[in-house]
């Protein structure tokens, strides 16, 4: 080893495991291969490799990681120009699949090249005359606008349509809308994609229901694979010589091509890729540029139906409807964790606004200090999960008023307005931690019908209760009361010094950070879905779940589970006409 292999810092893997490198560099000689350390900066060392094939001897380029020998190693070669496998741009070979395990960190970068190379290779050439490959490759698609994303703007993305139709022709009009992203960048959604000529049947891409959309502009699509240049402004050449052809044609022929708005314009090129395994479908690169800047590459992704796929249940919440009553530290977890799972639709019901003191544990931040909860919610989940329809309601259950005209303000009857909320759901959600809340809403849910599911964290976050209530089990909610009261049902450990009023407030709260009370949270959550989905969340309706997260001594313990079943209370008369 030469003396600058000394340079460098401790952590340097070839520092810290002196024998490795000679390893690395006597396997290469092994297989036939010279190899020579080219770069050895930061933590990374590559090398030059000279690679015999039976074709011709290839030079590669073989990087290892800083935490090397855990991290697999990158390896690229000029001397290739695989359709499939490798980077278009850098020449970087994909030798291993990108789940994890691959790698063994007791392989050497040798070993894995003369296993994964040929069969590279031989894949892309089975691919090359029409077949595939999938007994020696991953069956995974290999799409080249991935390839592309390191072009991208950071902060942009286009959104289009997975089964998206492009018509025949070299180029053609595009509606898009575009918003501008309050963190910077822009979002375009590409809605129609038109021949230059002649009808067209598909309708418009609508991902979800959105009010506030703009206004959709005109601009243009080009059939073309892209060439794998990172000069954005010969790509868009390249575009527009084809745009240019073709409307030079059309207007031979006396058709008057689609005009995009003045002043800026979203150019969309159009290719075939795989988008699954063996199956090719339309890939899109957006190239939109303006007077004000440079020209951006905005990277495309499909929207298609499973969009929700990550999480199966969603395929049964799309029609589905929960009323969510305290969207408070439990309540708005529990409300944003139903819309991030796919639900259809979402009520939330809370009076109070959202204080700086409560970003410990609540949900949203400082943007939302100082507005109506509901609204924050509503505003948030309409920005990112456009997918469920959050409504809120500035409403307290159980609040009174003092005087005449207050109450005519209301304009009608407030239970009347609560039973429609009510029958309007699939279940009901109580996260308000108030007793006389829990008490009416019980009673009033099983009088319509409905299933009632309540939650709430015991003080200092000590501990935490789920109970679910519906029409065909005998037991109400003073049915858990008296079950405590006489200790035939356990309560979850409570510390009674968790309370404070904060400065400037008018009513004490208990402690307790996020990291605690969202054990009630998901369990609340788990406990709607087994209702609304249980065929795909089946789950022991028991009717009554404990946590204990601290111990009785004030000790701190991994949250404990306990399922009970609540029966109705023999004192209680909540079975009596």
């Amino acid at each position: 080893m030469d003396g600058s292999m000394q340079r460098g810092s401790a952590l340097d893997w070839w520092h810290r495991y002196p024998a490795l490198l000679e390893t690395e560099l006597d396997a290469f000689k092994a297989y036939g291969a010279t190899a020579s350390v080219s770069c050895r900066e930061n933590g990374f060392l590559v090398l030059e490799v000279r690679w015999p094939t039976q074709a011709a001897t290839l030079a590669l380029r073989v990087g290892y990681c800083p935490t090397h020998p855990y991290g697999r190693p990158s390896v690229a070669t000029s001397d290739l120009a695989l359709s499939r496998h490798q980077c278009p741009f850098s020449g970087t070979l994909c030798l291993l699949t990108q789940e994890s395990g691959q790698w063994r960190p007791g392989e050497t970068a040798a070993a894995l090249i003369a296993s994964q190379l040929p069969r590279a290779i031989e894949a892309a050439e089975a691919h090359d005359a029409g077949g595939d490959a999938p007994a020696i490759e991953e069956n995974a698609p290999d799409p080249l606008t991935t390839y592309f994303d390191h072009l991208c703007d950071r902060g942009s993305i286009a959104l289009y349509d997975a089964d998206l139709r492009i018509p025949q022709g070299a180029s053609g009009p595009v509606t898009y809308t575009v918003r501008q992203r309050p963190t910077g960048g822009f979002e375009f959604i590409l809605r129609t994609v038109r021949p230059s000529k002649g009808p067209w049947f598909a309708s418009d891409f609508k991902p979800w229901e959105d009010a506030g959309a703009p206004a959709p502009v005109i601009g243009r699509w080009v059939r073309m694979k892209p060439e794998a240049t990172s000069d954005l402004a010969r790509l868009a050449a390249q575009a527009d010589a084809i745009i240019a052809r073709d409307e030079a044609g059309a207007l031979a022929m006396g058709r008057r091509p689609a005009k995009a708005r003045a002043g800026s314009e979203l150019t969309v090129i159009l290719f075939d890729e795989e988008v699954e395994y063996s199956r090719l479908g339309p890939g899109c690169l957006f190239l939109f540029r303006s007077a004000q800047r440079p020209p951006l590459l905005v990277r495309g992704r499909r929207i298609a139906s499973d969009l929700l796929a990550r999480a199966p249940v969603s395929a049964g919440l799309r029609d589905k409807r929960v009323l969510l009553v305290g969207l408070g530290a439990i309540g708005g977890f529990v409300g944003m964790e139903l819309v991030r799972a796919g639900l259809g639709r979402l009520d939330v019901v809370d009076a109070d606004t959202v204080e700086p003191g409560n970003s410990v544990r609540w949900i949203l931040g400082r943007e939302y200090w100082g507005r109506p909860k509901v609204d924050a919610l509503v505003d948030h989940a309409g920005r990112h999960y456009p997918l469920t329809q959050v409504t809120g309601y500035p409403f307290r259950v159980g609040g009174a008023v003092n005087s005449a005209e207050r109450a005519i303000e209301w304009g009608g009857h407030p239970l009347e307005w609560l039973r429609a909320r009510v029958l309007e759901a699939d279940v009901v959600l109580d996260a308000t931690a108030s007793v006389e809340c829990q008490l009416f809403l019980e009673r009033f849910c099983r009088e319509q019908g409905k299933p009632y599911i309540l939650g709430h964290a015991t003080e200092g976050a000590a501990g935490g209760v789920v109970a679910q209530f519906a029409p065909d089990r005998p037991a109400c909610r003073v049915c858990l009361e008296n079950h405590w009261h006489d200790g035939t049902l356990p309560q979850p450990t409570v510390d009674r010094a968790g309370v404070l009023t904060p400065v400037g407030c008018n009513q004490p709260t208990f402690t307790g950070g996020a990291f605690d009370l969202q054990e009630v949270s998901m369990e609340i959550v788990r406990a709607a879905l087994g209702v609304l989905v249980p065929d795909l969340y089946p789950r022991a309706q028991r009717g009554l779940a404990v946590a204990d997260l601290a111990e009785a001594e004030g000790g701190r313990v991994t949250p404990r589970w306990t399922m009970h079943d609540l029966a109705r209370h023999p004192h209680c008369g909540c079975g009596d006409q």
